[in-house]
């Protein structure tokens, strides 16, 4: 996997300035729209308007270049491609080349054959426009000289930077390159190379994403505007609740509503809460977000109130947005009728409020997968801040336009952050014992087997038998990416196509498994097959049969293997410990549930475990548990005691790693408790 890090050493080996910056100080960063072209990293003005898609070599070209397409057919084939992922294909010229195609200046490189690695195409320039167009791409032309000051090579997912005619840069959305399942370094290489011949700046910048907020970083944030603010667990707010996917997805107003189904998500004015953080502003766009949060398993919704004129304007966060008085947020294209008559036509919901705003207080709700619901004599706002993740939103963005929101509205000033109780390996020892195992804690450097796992290992399932695929050295989870599913609720093929490109995106190989003696192959993975039967608690079964489960995985990108033999796993690692796993021994069987992976991808971590134990009782397997956890942290007079043995900087880093480590198994969900019972 190449790190940010890798670059910096590889740009300055030839002979650039090269520095790693976070997201959070780029103010130019903005998300990709569905609408924004997938063009060239050309800094130059556009005659397009749509200057919001990922920047890429060529536009369309780096895709082509990369696999080694050459001929028309394969150019076109890339095209339906983009088009499928949900991007706008495009390449360009200028407006003084001859032939005008000719000015982009990779594809010159290109077609000249001076990308080191890069066969030419059989095409030229003007060949190459015709047939983009012809499968239903785009044609852009930029004008004016190349400016370009820096480079800007861009690692945070569904985010790029717009052409700034006063402030020209190179844009190279780097992250593209996983949802193409690019050759990154090659990709890296040919943008050095491009840069370097065409003369541009050898300064560039790489763009990472900032760390994930905290409760106590939102603290910080509302006291600075003037707030009041405290964190509280979940055990000590008695309104807290499970959502249910016949809930609405609503609004945060704490007003009494005519709609019955008041526990599902809250967010920001319904629906229009993932249009206003994508950059959304009409009515075709909203229609999709209203089948994208259907098929993520909620009830879409927007709502107006009782006296309101016109009604759907009784939304505060609308009126906010369509008079565009929320920083940062295009106001719509559309007026409230026009959006709650395009949501109803997509299948979702109206509700209307009643009465005056009386808001005591704001929930900030960080628990997955809960909600609180609306209380006509208490009321408060409601604001779910977790389903940002599951819809992949911009969470400083959202929370900021929450607390814009409320304060505009006159709301009060008051926070309640909800996070999860915590839960320590002591406490899931108690309840395994309960349930009749065996249960004790080990610390790492105990366990010979853990290894650090490794991009190209596979996140597969926890099954001990042997495999027919080398990489064992991936996360163990339950039914491989099967485990992220069955998590978050996610049923249906779509969602679970998202799912494999989500854990590309984070650096692992997405796998489901089988073996040699199921009929069909597919069902040999028993996770799998106590999912489908409806046999895992509290887990809707999917939509899919394991067949076609196995297709849609490998259509996404991700990785079949089959396994071997008969299960013989004599133990059950829960391994705590971040970035680690234990390798399958045919010898020496065990299931292996790295449950540190649950955080990685904000999975609900009592659910999570609850479900492999379960599945391990449900499969006669060892009621018999070891719980992996760090070793203690190396302290600063260890390391002076005995410099001549462990004087390095890998083992003071070691050594906060543990007790970093160890923070976070004691941030895990005390309701695990109750719910494993």
């Amino acid at each position: 996997m190449v790190t940010a890090k890798d670059i910096v050493g590889v740009l300055e080996g030839r002979g650039w300035e090269a520095e790693i910056v976070e997201e959070s100080t780029v103010p130019a960063l903005i998300r990709t729209s569905p609408k924004g072209l997938m063009k060239c990293v050309d800094g130059r003005p556009s005659d397009h308007p749509s200057m919001d898609g990922p920047k890429t070599l060529g536009g369309v070209y780096a895709i082509t270049t990369n696999r080694g397409v050459t001929n028309i057919a394969g150019l076109k084939k890339v095209i339906k491609e983009v088009k499928a992922k949900g991007f706008v294909p495009s390449v360009h010229g200028d407006d003084h080349a001859h032939p005008a195609p000719m000015g982009c200046g990779f594809f010159k490189l290109w077609s000249q054959g001076k990308l080191e690695g890069i066969k030419p195409p059989d095409f030229d320039s003007e060949q190459g426009q015709a047939a983009v167009l012809e499968a239903g791409g785009v044609y852009e032309k930029l004008s004016g000289a190349h400016q370009e000051k820096v480079v800007y090579i861009n690692l945070v997912p569904g985010t790029t930077i717009a052409p700034d005619t006063n402030n020209q840069a190179f844009v190279v959305d780097a992250w593209i390159a996983g949802e193409f399942d690019l050759d990154i370094p090659k990709y890296l290489t040919a943008a050095a190379s491009t840069v370097e011949q065409l003369k541009g700046p050898l300064k560039a910048k790489i763009i990472v994403p900032s760390p994930a907020l905290t409760p106590e970083d939102i603290v910080g944030v509302l006291e600075g505007r003037g707030w009041k603010a405290d964190i509280v667990t979940q055990s000590t707010v008695s309104g807290l609740i499970d959502v249910s996917p016949k809930g609405l997805m609503k609004c945060v107003d704490g007003r009494p509503s005519n709609h019955p189904g008041m526990n599902g998500p809250k967010t920001l004015g319904g629906v229009y809460a993932i249009a206003t953080n994508r950059g959304v502003t009409d009515i075709h766009g909203l229609k999709e977000i209203v089948e994208e949060v259907k098929q993520n398993g909620h009830v879409p919704s927007v709502h107006g109130d009782d006296h309101a004129h016109p009604a759907p304007m009784g939304c505060g966060f609308f009126k906010l947005w369509s008079q565009g008085k929320l920083d940062g947020i295009a106001p719509p294209d559309f007026n409230s009728e026009e959006g709650q008559a395009a949501v109803l036509e997509a299948g979702g919901v109206y509700e209307e409020l009643s009465g005056a705003h009386q808001e005591k207080v704001v929930y900030i709700n960080f628990v997955p997968n809960t909600t609180i619901a609306p209380k006509a004599g208490n009321q408060a706002f409601v604001v779910d801040a977790w389903i940002a993740g599951k819809f992949n939103l911009d969470v400083p963005k959202y929370l900021i336009a929450a607390a814009s929101t409320v304060e505009q509205l006159k709301g009060p000033l008051k926070a309640k952050l909800i996070v999860p109780n915590p839960l320590t390996p002591e406490d899931v020892v108690g309840v395994l014992e309960g349930r009749g195992w065996e249960a004790d804690i080990v610390t790492q450097s105990t366990v010979s087997g853990l290894i650090d796992v490794s991009p190209k290992g596979l996140m597969k399932c926890v099954d001990g038998r042997p495999s027919d695929h080398p990489g064992m050295d991936g996360p163990k989870t339950l039914g491989g990416v099967y485990a992220i599913a069955t998590n978050r609720g996610v049923t249906d093929i779509h969602g679970l196509k998202e799912i494999v490109k989500e854990v590309k995106q984070n650096g692992h190989v997405p796998s489901v498994h089988g073996d040699d003696h199921a009929h069909p192959a597919p069902m040999g993975c028993g996770f799998f097959k106590l999912w489908s039967q409806g046999k895992l608690d509290g887990i809707v079964p999917p939509d899919f049969n394991s067949e076609e489960g196995q297709a849609a995985v490998l259509e996404a990108g991700g990785v079949y293997e089959e396994l071997s033999g008969a299960h013989q796993e004599k133990v059950v690692y829960i391994n705590f410990v971040p970035n680690t796993t234990i390798a399958p021994k045919a010898g020496n069987q065990a299931f292996v549930v790295d449950a540190w992976i649950a955080g990685k991808f904000n999975l609900d971590v009592p659910k999570y475990l609850i479900a492999a134990a379960s599945t391990v009782e449900q499969l006669k397997g060892p009621l018999k548990a070891k719980l992996i956890v760090p070793s203690p942290a190396l302290t600063p007079e260890d390391v002076v005691g005995a410099p001549e043995v462990r004087g390095s900087k890998a083992d003071i880093v070691s050594g906060l790693i543990g007790l970093i480590c160890i923070l976070i198994v004691r941030c895990m969900h005390e309701s695990f408790l109750a719910r494993m019972v």
